[in-house]
């Protein structure tokens, strides 16, 4: 009697516990066996058995085979011609879908099928302009109806089949599950096309699935993502994106184009832009309403460009002197524009052939020619101080020849109200961002030649640009640009097996405090964007490329993950989440395929027990690189091994203690008289329920002992009972809590508690009638 309350204190208490969520559920398992050995409810040995259960090194094998066809690419590859169907109507879609995470989930883990494909999916919805919220639902529960596919493909068919063996019964082969799970599949299908569709709401999404929550909620990643659409007419089309200077004027990052329907992530700066085109950027659209030319700048129709060098400005070439002290010089560090009023238009040396293109970061050497822009008595007093020699000013003709890319003019209006107005030049950026020099204002009756960068913008001031055509036309095209939308759910597709985006800090032993991306070469030597820094609480998105790293500094990098895998590599950098390094091993693909396949075909035949197959795979994943040793270790869900490891015991408890035959008994007395079927119809109903509070696994070990005793009491099949629980122990569609992948797809695809009900009840009452109707068949009583 004792040994029966024990037992039932115990059980009652890991209840409560499991409903509650006060603690972790393996935790909760590991208290069961301390308590169920201390009590002495069962013995040393049997306390630890689980540890050793062919089971539990079963589950174990197949979350490392699992993650080495994720790591190869072939479970995301698998899910791609999945794109085809983007044209079809809503019901082929779903059905092409639903079979192809079915499939999958007969060799992968269901959670991570449901992982692999969420991006697929919400590319596919943007692709055919539906809302995530139809195709999410079907995701998840293709995954789960799939899931018992074989006798080793979910925790709770090799449990069940373990029990079987336990009980010194012929355990489940490895296809006995096959048949009563693809009916229950095709059905699901269809009840999900013919009626679930009506069920299911069209909202938009409200989280992403594919993206970390902790870095989207700290750096605001939703609301800082738009697009921009190129029209026809516009003067980027045609160029490069390092052309557009979308980065450097307006403090966007295109971190995708849309391009007749597909979505190129993370394009290279030199990705020629094409008409029809969307850009998906991140950052802020102050600045780019700061150059809106309707409100801010306005563009004239025509500049007084010869009028300017009548009133005195002019263009000269020189040399720079032997001993001058322009020599090592930057053009910021020589002071030409904020000193001398002089304009660097051009610079020649055939001696420099790696000389930096951009002239504010190439010094200066003897005998660079020199072409220099300014009044006279300002180019003639460099010469007097010995900076330049051989000074000779140029006629016209001359200054086409040498100075042609960078002396086209335009003259734009800062109207009243312009948020230009007040601030100085440098602050507007025109020099840095478009690569343009103001080299008049025109305010009033009055020409201010070649203005300081102090100078300070008022309104109705006429400012004469200069530049290279090209810089003109890139200028004129930013004026035409309107952010268009700014949609959260494009943030759930930034994300590939190839392209990804994470947190990298600055090491505590980093050489780089002090020093700007520009500096660095960032986007040069990394091939990675940096979308946000986050510095003490705060996050800056606009002029990262300038700003000093400071300690403590940690950047949002978005780009190839085998880019972030060379940061991760170099010491001045810590990369938290290495998950996010993982760029697919392509080139294993076929290794992975091969050892997936060989070990199905050894359980099938039974050349080897199924535990020796999934463990000789696993290693044979890691010997042939598929994985690495710290990625399969990785890979194993030990929480559901402990879990399930630790809850073994109880089973063994229930049986010794009586207390699965008192429970077969009760259910016997109220059902026992009506048949086998009512017997499976109580079973199968006492699991469903149990199944959307507590974990599956456990739920199994607690039944099993349960079903084996009504087997044996009443003369039933005892794969018949078994094979009940087992299937009533996948069926987790009508919670988000009852199932890891229903959780997943809540945020993607934007739904509420109520929504998992509508579409799990008859999900769940169908796979019942199913099971009901079926499995006598297959396994008579």
């Amino acid at each position: 009697m004792f040994h029966l309350v024990a037992l039932s204190i115990i059980i009652g208490a890991a209840l409560v516990l499991f409903i509650g969520g006060w603690i972790s559920v393996d935790l909760v398992g590991l208290l069961v066996l301390c308590s169920l050995a201390i009590t002495g409810l069962v013995t040393s040995a049997d306390a630890l058995a689980g540890f050793s259960s062919s089971a539990v090194i079963t589950i174990l094998g197949m979350f490392i085979l699992s993650a080495g066809l994720t790591r190869t690419g072939v479970a995301y590859w698998l899910g791609k011609p999945l794109q085809r169907l983007t044209r079809a109507g809503e019901p082929l879609l779903v059905v092409g879908l639903m079979v192809t995470a079915s499939l999958l989930s007969a060799l992968i883990n269901t959670t991570t099928v449901a992982t692999i494909l969420l991006p697929v999916v919400m590319d596919l919805a943007r692709r055919s302009q539906r809302s995530p919220s139809r195709l999410m639902m079907p995701l998840a529960a293709a995954a789960v109806l799939g899931g018992p596919f074989t006798s080793i493909s979910t925790a709770t068919n090799i449990l069940a089949s373990d029990a079987l063996r336990s009980a010194g019964i012929a355990p489940f082969a490895l296809f006995d599950f096959t048949p009563i799970t693809a009916i229950i599949v095709v059905f699901g299908i269809g009840f999900m096309v013919s009626g679930g569709l009506r069920l299911l709401p069209n909202r938009k999404a409200q989280a992403s699935g594919s993206i970390h929550s902790s870095i989207k909620t700290a750096y605001q990643l939703d609301t800082h993502i738009g697009t921009i659409r190129i029209h026809p007419g516009s003067l980027l089309a045609g160029r490069t994106l390092i052309e557009t200077r979308l980065g450097s004027a307006l403090y966007l990052t295109v971190v995708a184009i849309q391009r007749r329907g597909r979505l190129i992530l993370s394009p290279r700066p030199d990705e020629v832009l094409q008409i029809g085109d969307t850009l998906v950027v991140h950052g802020s659209r102050e600045y780019l309403q700061r150059f809106d030319g309707a409100h801010h700048i306005q563009i004239e129709p025509s500049c007084p460009a010869d009028d300017l060098f009548a009133q005195g400005l002019l263009v000269a070439e020189g040399v720079v002197a032997k001993g001058s002290p322009l020599i090592d010089q930057t053009l910021a560090e020589s002071e030409l524009r904020s000193r001398f009023r002089v304009h660097l238009l051009s610079l020649v040396n055939p001696g420099q052939e790696n000389a930096p293109s951009d002239l504010r970061w190439r010094k200066f050497a003897e005998n660079d020619r020199l072409v220099l822009q300014g009044e006279r008595a300002s180019l003639e007093e460099l010469g007097r101080q010995g900076l330049i020699s051989d000074l000779r000013f140029l006629e016209t003709e001359e200054i086409q020849s040498l100075a042609a890319d960078c002396s086209h003019r335009l003259l734009v209006c800062v109207p009243p109200g312009s948020v230009l107005t007040g601030h100085s030049l440098i602050e507007t950026r025109l020099g840095s961002a478009f690569g343009l020099t103001v080299v008049a204002i025109r305010r009033g009756e009055n020409l201010l030649f070649l203005p300081q960068p102090q100078e300070t913008i008022e309104a109705n001031d006429l400012l004469i640009l200069q530049g290279s055509e090209r810089d003109l036309d890139i200028f004129k095209a930013l004026q035409e640009l309107q952010i268009t939308e700014q949609t959260a759910s494009l943030a759930a597709e930034l994300e590939s097996n190839q392209i990804g985006i994470t947190e990298v800090l600055l090491s505590p032993r980093t050489t780089l405090v002090g020093k700007t991306m520009t500096e660095l070469l960032f986007r040069e030597h990394y091939g990675l964007n940096v979308l946000a820094i986050w510095r003490k609480g705060q996050v800056y998105r606009k002029g990262l490329q300038d700003m000093p790293l400071q300690y403590g500094d940690a950047l949002l990098v978005y780009g190839q993950r085998q880019n972030l895998e060379d940061v991760a590599r170099n010491p001045d950098f810590l990369v938290l989440d290495r998950a996010a390094l993982q760029a697919p091993r392509l080139d294993k693909a076929p290794a992975a395929v091969i050892i997936m396949l060989g070990v199905l075909l050894g359980a099938t035949l039974g050349l080897v027990p199924i535990a020796i197959a999934a463990l000789t795979g696993s290693a044979f994943m890691v010997l042939f690189g598929c994985l690495s040793m710290e990625e399969a270790y990785r890979a194993i869900e030990w929480k559901v091994i402990f879990l399930i490891a630790c809850m073994l015991p109880l089973g063994i408890a229930v049986q010794h203690t009586g207390a699965a035959q008192m429970g077969a008994d009760a259910l016997l007395s109220l059902v026992g008289h009506l048949g086998p079927r009512w017997i499976m119809a109580a079973i199968f109903l006492i699991t469903v329920i149990g199944n959307q509070v507590i974990q599956p696994a456990a739920l199994v070990v607690l039944m099993a002992p349960v079903a084996l005793s009504i087997a044996k009491t009443m003369g039933l099949s005892p794969h018949l009972l078994m094979m009940t629980v087992a299937m009533a122990a996948a069926t987790c569609y009508a919670s988000p809590l009852s199932h890891p992948a229903n959780l997943l797809v809540m945020g993607p695809g934007g739904y509420r508690f109520i929504d998992y009900l509508k579409v799990g009840i008859p999900l769940t009452l169908m796979a019942m009638a199913l099971c009901l109707w079926l499995l006598p068949i297959f396994w008579p009583a």
